[in-house]
C-alpha cells in the first residue's frame, strides 16, 4: 500500500494505492498513528487508486471515522472504485460516511463543516440584536439566491377543483422545504379522495388524510430511489436555500406568537438587507409552548365542490370543510416548521403579482383587521432539548426527525407560540412555476 499524507487549510488529504486488504490496512493503520496531529479536524481520504477493499480494510475506514467525529471533525471518502463501493455497500457502510465523486466536492462539504466550527468557537461574537419579542443571534450564511417555486395553484384549493390532470409527482429530496396539498400512494384512488395539508422537511413528508382519522401519516426515506413519489396538487418550495440564520430567544417564557415573531423578522430585514422585497421564507427548529392547528376535512377535488358555488373559506362551508383549534391542541413540543410570510403594505412590484397570488390567501382564523398573510405548517414532536450552539440547520432538524417522538401535522395558525428556535430566513428574490414535479398519478 502506498500513502500519500498532505495538509492544505486545516484539511489532511490522504492517498491510498494498491490493495486495502489485511496487510495493506496494517499498513494504513501504522502511518496514521505517526502522522495524525490532535488538531487534525477533517480528512478527505481518497481512494481512486484502491481496487481491493477487505473486512480489515473497512475496520480501519471505521477507526479513522471515529477518531475524526470523536474530536469533533469528519471524514469523507473521494472516487471510491466500483467494486469498493460494492463492498461498503453491501455491509451498510456506503451510507455511513460521506462519500464524493470528486476532491472538490469533499472540500466544498468540508469547508462549511470549518465554518460552522469557526462560528461555534466565536460565538460570543456573533451579532446580536434585541427587540421587544426576544433576542436574535445572527448566524452568517453563505451568499444564496432565494426563490420559492410554486406548482398549481392555492385558488384550485380554495374552490375545491382540482383533478387528476392537475395533480404532479415530486421525488422527495427534490422537495427540501414545502408545504401544500397531497398524499402518498401507489395508484390515484389510494390518495386521490383522501389529499390534505402536507409538508416536506428534513428529508420526511408529513400530510394529514381527509379519511375521517385527523390523523397525520408520514414516510422518512433512506434513499430516494425513485419509485415512491409524493403526489400534489399544490406545492410551495423554499428554493436556493437560506440567507440567514437567526437564534430567538422570546422575552417572555410563554413565548411569542407567529404573527409577531414574523413581525420581528420583517423589521430586522428593512434595517439589515437590501436584498428583502417585502416576502420571507422560513424553516424553523422550535420549542413550542402552544400550539394552535388547523386542516382541512375533505379533499379539495372536483366531486367535492360545495353546492352552494362558494370556496371552502366561505362562513357558510367553514364547518364542513375546515377544522382549527380556539384552545392548545399540543402544549410545551418540539416543531418543525415551513413557511412563508408577506408584510402587510409591503411594496411587492419587484415580483409577478400574479405568482405571488397563487401561494397566499386569508385563512378565516386571522383577524380581519390585521390581515397578515402567512402560510406555515408544522410537524410536532414531544419536547426535544434545544442544541446548546446550533449552526446547521439541516442537522438540528433531521436530528429532530430521526430521534424525536413524532406527535402531530398541522396548518400553523398565527396565534401559535414559540419560546426558542433555529431559524433559516430566506429573503425572497422570485416566485417561479416549479420544473421539478413530473405530470402522473
Amino acid at each position: 500500500m502506498e500513502i500519500n499524507i498532505q495538509r492544505r487549510d486545516k484539511i489532511i488529504y490522504v492517498s491510498l494505492q494498491g490493495r486495502f486488504d489485511a496487510v495493506g490496512s496494517k499498513d494504513v493503520a501504522s502511518t496514521l498513528k505517526t502522522a495524525l496531529e490532535p488538531d487534525d479536524l477533517f480528512m478527505i481520504l481518497d481512494m481512486g487508486q484502491v481496487d481491493y477493499l477487505s473486512s480489515a480494510g473497512l475496520r480501519i475506514i471505521l477507526s479513522i471515522h471515529k477518531r475524526f467525529t470523536q474530536s469533533g471533525g469528519a471524514m469523507t471518502i473521494v472516487r471510491l472504485q466500483p467494486y469498493c463501493r460494492d463492498v461498503m455497500e453491501m455491509v451498510g457502510f456506503a451510507s455511513a460516511f460521506p462519500i464524493f465523486e470528486s476532491t472538490q466536492e469533499a472540500e466544498k462539504y468540508l469547508s462549511r463543516l470549518i465554518q460552522e466550527q469557526s462560528l461555534i468557537d466565536n460565538w460570543d461574537d456573533l451579532e446580536t440584536v434585541e427587540l421587544d419579542c426576544g433576542l436574535f443571534r445572527i448566524i452568517p450564511q453563505p451568499d444564496v439566491y432565494s426563490a420559492v417555486d410554486i406548482l398549481g395553484d392555492v385558488k384550485d384549493v380554495l374552490e375545491s377543483r382540482i383533478t387528476p390532470a392537475h395533480l404532479c409527482s415530486k421525488n422527495f429530496f427534490s422537495t427540501g422545504y414545502s408545504i401544500g396539498l397531497g398524499g402518498l400512494g401507489e395508484c390515484l384512488d389510494d390518495y386521490f379522495p383522501i389529499m390534505g395539508e402536507m409538508i416536506t422537511i428534513g428529508g420526511t413528508m408529513v400530510w394529514l388524510p381527509t379519511d375521517g382519522s385527523d390523523t397525520p401519516d408520514f414516510l422518512i426515506p433512506k434513499n430516494d430511489t425513485g419509485q415512491i413519489t409524493i403526489r400534489t396538487g399544490f406545492n410551495v418550495s423554499i428554493a436556493g436555500g437560506f440567507n440567514e440564520l437567526m437564534l430567538f430567544e422570546s422575552s417572555s417564557s410563554d413565548g411569542v406568537d407567529i404573527d409577531s415573531l414574523y413581525q420581528a423578522l420583517y423589521k430586522l430585514a428593512n434595517k439589515r438587507r437590501s436584498d428583502y422585497w417585502g416576502v420571507l421564507g422560513v424553516a424553523i427548529r422550535a420549542e413550542m409552548p402552544t400550539v394552535y392547528g388547523s386542516g382541512v376535512k375533505r379533499s379539495p377535488v372536483i366531486g367535492n365542490t360545495p353546492d352552494n358555488g362558494e370556496n371552502i373559506m366561505h362562513p357558510s362551508n367553514i364547518a364542513e370543510w375546515l377544522d382549527f383549534d380556539e384552545t392548545p391542541r399540543h402544549k410545551n413540543v418540539t416543531g418543525l416548521i415551513c413557511g412563508l410570510g408577506v408584510e402587510q403594505d409591503s411594496d411587492l412590484s419587484q415580483y409577478d403579482r400574479e405568482e405571488v397570488d397563487r401561494v397566499f390567501y386569508m385563512h378565516p382564523s386571522l383577524n380581519k383587521e390585521n390581515q397578515v398573510l402567512l402560510h406555515n405548517h408544522a410537524v410536532v414532536f414531544d419536547s426535544i432539548p434545544f442544541p446548546d450552539r446550533p449552526v446547521n440547520l439541516d442537522h438540528e432538524i433531521k436530528n429532530v426527525v430521526e430521534k424525536g417522538e413524532f406527535v402531530d401535522m398541522r396548518h400553523l395558525l398565527n396565534r401559535s407560540t414559540i419560546s426558542k428556535a433555529l431559524i433559516g430566513v430566506a429573503y425572497i428574490q422570485e416566485f417561479r412555476r416549479d420544473s421539478s414535479g413530473y405530470q402522473g398519478v
